[in-house]
């Protein structure tokens, strides 16, 4: 028994130096079927990485693309690609206090439902907190204001959100008074939008109704 004690001792010593020093494994990328449009307004389709290494907060600093045909995965930031998306997922570039990044559509159509992700503190821990904004593409000139994209304090977001909703009250109603809840606020969102048919088509995928451009050039930044 003590002969097979030492045996696992010195091959567990054996692997651990074995790891190399100072570098943390990294994972290879998965990718999946995905778009970008640049700042001509062309869509370059391809796939996007899907596992960022830093995480669910990096898709809204940029991401990780490969174009179609022969290439390698280069890093798009948000000075070459004004929206993208992958898996049902799109996301468009807005700027945010000095910075520009990307928010994601959590409803799209007359009015856009959005989050926007960071890394920051959950319970005073490290984690991802998010920031949603509301904007009525369609809202006519008395209400014009409507048409920025308006950040929502959680708190009192039902208040907020009822110039948006006031056409169709119904939607609003429904909302919890108390508690946000991102897919509630989505689901009255999408319910509004349903009113408003030819608006709700630009919900139709980027890749759908943006011209094909050429593939990439790899960024040199």
């Amino acid at each position: 028994m003590k002969k097979l004690l030492s045996a696992l001792f010195i091959a567990s010593t054996a692997v651990i130096m074995a790891q190399p020093k100072g570098k943390d494994p990294k994972m290879a990328p998965t990718l999946t079927p995905g778009y970008y449009c640049n700042l001509k307004g062309d869509t370059i389709k391809g796939e996007v990485q899907s596992n960022p290494i830093g995480g669910e907060a990096d898709f809204y600093k940029g991401f990780n693309f490969k174009a179609k045909g022969p290439g390698k995965v280069v890093a798009i930031s948000p000075k070459k690609a004004k929206c993208y998306g992958f898996d049902g997922r799109n996301f468009v570039l807005m700027p945010l206090e000095d910075a520009e990044v990307y928010v994601e559509y959590l409803s799209k159509g007359r009015l856009c439902f959005y989050e926007y992700k960071f890394d920051g503190q959950v319970m005073g821990q490290p984690g991802i907190e998010s920031i949603y904004f509301i904007q009525d593409t369609k809202a006519d000139q008395a209400s014009a204001e409507l048409r920025e994209m308006k950040r929502l304090n959680p708190k009192f977001y039902k208040k907020e959100i009822k110039p948006y909703l006031k056409d169709q009250i119904a939607t609003w109603e429904n909302l919890d008074k108390f508690t946000f809840r991102k897919e509630q606020v989505a689901n009255s969102v999408n319910e509004f939008n349903s009113y408003y048919p030819s608006a709700s088509a630009s919900t139709k995928s980027d890749v759908e109704v943006e011209k094909v451009g050429d593939t990439p050039k790899e960024e040199t930044e």
